[in-house]
């Protein structure tokens, strides 16, 4: 193979990106993109770019191929822990993530934010709060837009500010965000990780290469990143929805109608009036934004004046209609056994939970006791379904099976048509047993409360 090499890793959306910036920026260069699963020969995509000169290799038993390649870029779907790997880069190959080839690109600085739950809000919130006091920025990463895909819109001197998972973590070198935010640690992912403590590890990786000038966001209520010292070297700050911080602790907590803030430079105050955003959690995505965009330069004058016109993101606790006193929330997004506890501990009243989907390796037990507190009805979907029955059979006759969300939406109607309430799916699952991606299950939920409207307007 040829030193001069690259191979991309993976046809998704992060692979193609990559695959577009080489052949712009390093024309002759020998380009292949290897795939585990097949990809056809009449796929478009493909002929397309093995007309422009890319090589492609696809199935596993080709990956020996790569040895001798210069550079290996991979897509977050691939886990460089696997002894393939290690042959790889004894072969002499440099291994490394897109979002580190793409970093590598720009002379931005960087607004990194990670964590099991809330990075697409926070970073989206980042995003809106700069724009709205006209920082120039982009937003890029897991929330959907490969940084790299951004790289020549992404002016010298600007913010870029990244969503990253722990996948994308795993094989950074030069990295080094000036504000990077570790939001919580909670079980996810333990399908991919030997354990809890494998996982913390890759989200740590957001702090690795940042020196005592850069900024480090981080949850005080979360007693796995109590120790700052122990993540990295920038400055800490800390938010807190349990009250004021320590002695000697900057950062934000919550009081009444708004956000303290305190970098170490006296207090401010961020006010809540307006706050388009429910549930606690939120309150700390709000604080963890609001923390990042203060280190970035902005005020909390300007924090405050952007926050009221901020949408939250679809599939996040997103209203999907009323259906006479019945409320559907559309939390899809919650797809770990922690986001799925926020999500029902904020809701009041009636309440029918949908859960189930692809089990990620989460213990469904801790959602025992919140259910049988908030829930009249707990729908179980999914090949999750009855391992979570199981862990949950202590709610008895709460529990019920059923086929699909069309399903799903008309027994939680059923439920609460009299004395009304609220339908919330909140699976604490992934979606890839029966759909392409949590945005989907997302939006066959809203079409079905939609279709449930329809018919419920016909018979008056």
């Amino acid at each position: 193979m040829d030193k001069r090499s690259v191979a991309v890793l993976g046809f998704g959306r992060s692979g193609q990106a990559v695959l577009e910036f080489l052949l712009r920026r390093e024309p002759g260069t020998p380009l292949l993109l290897f795939n585990d699963d097949a990809i056809a020969a009449g796929d478009e995509r493909r002929a397309g770019f093995e007309r422009r000169g890319v090589r492609f290799l696809t199935g596993s038993e080709r990956f020996a191929e790569l040895a001798g390649c210069g550079r290996v870029i991979m897509s977050p779907g691939f886990d460089g822990r696997a002894p393939r790997f290690a042959a790889l880069r004894a072969s002499g190959a440099e291994v490394i993530s897109e979002i580190e080839f793409a970093f590598r690109q720009v002379r931005a600085r960087a607004i990194a934010v990670t964590g099991s739950n809330g990075k697409s809000t926070t970073v989206s919130l980042v995003q809106h709060l700069l724009a709205h006091a006209g920082v120039p920025s982009r937003l890029a990463g897991n929330i959907g837009v490969p940084l790299i895909a951004e790289v020549e819109a992404v002016a010298d001197g600007s913010w870029v500010v990244l969503e990253l998972s722990s996948f994308q973590l795993e094989e950074i070198v030069r990295f080094r965000p000036e504000v990077a935010a570790l939001l919580n640690i909670t079980p996810d992912h333990l399908d991919r990780y030997p354990s809890l403590e494998a996982y913390a590890a890759a989200k740590r990786n957001i702090f690795r290469n940042q020196g005592p000038g850069d900024w480090m966001v981080l949850n005080a209520d979360d007693p796995r990143l109590a120790d700052a010292g122990r993540l990295g070297r920038g400055r800490p700050l800390w938010f807190s929805s349990s009250g004021p911080l320590g002695p000697g602790r900057a950062g934000a907590w919550l009081e009444a109608g708004g956000v303290a803030l305190d970098l170490g430079r006296g207090r401010e105050r961020v006010s809540l009036e307006g706050n388009p955003l429910r549930g606690l959690h939120n309150l700390e995505n709000i604080m963890a934004a609001a923390l990042a965009c203060r280190a970035a330069g902005l005020d909390a004058g300007a924090i405050a004046a952007g926050l009221p016109s901020f949408r939250g993101l679809a599939h996040r606790m997103e209203s999907a209609g009323r259906v006479g006193g019945v409320e559907f929330i559309n939390d899809s997004k919650a797809t770990n056994v922690d986001a799925a506890l926020k999500s029902i501990a904020g809701i009041a009243g009636g309440l029918v939970v949908i859960l189930g989907g692809k089990d990620k390796g989460g213990d469904f037990r801790a959602l025992l006791e919140p259910l049988r507190q908030r829930a009249q009805r707990v729908l179980l979907l999914g090949k999750a379904a009855p391992v979570i029955a199981a862990q949950l059979q202590g709610l008895g006759e709460r529990l019920a099976f059923v086929r699909d969300l069309a399903e799903a939406v008309s027994s939680g109607y059923a439920e609460l048509r009299a004395a009304g309430g609220t339908v919330l799916l909140a699976p604490a699952c992934a979606s890839f047993d029966m759909f392409a991606n949590f945005e989907q299950r997302g939006e066959v939920f809203k079409e079905e409360v939609r279709r449930l409207r329809q018919r419920e307007g016909e018979h008056g």
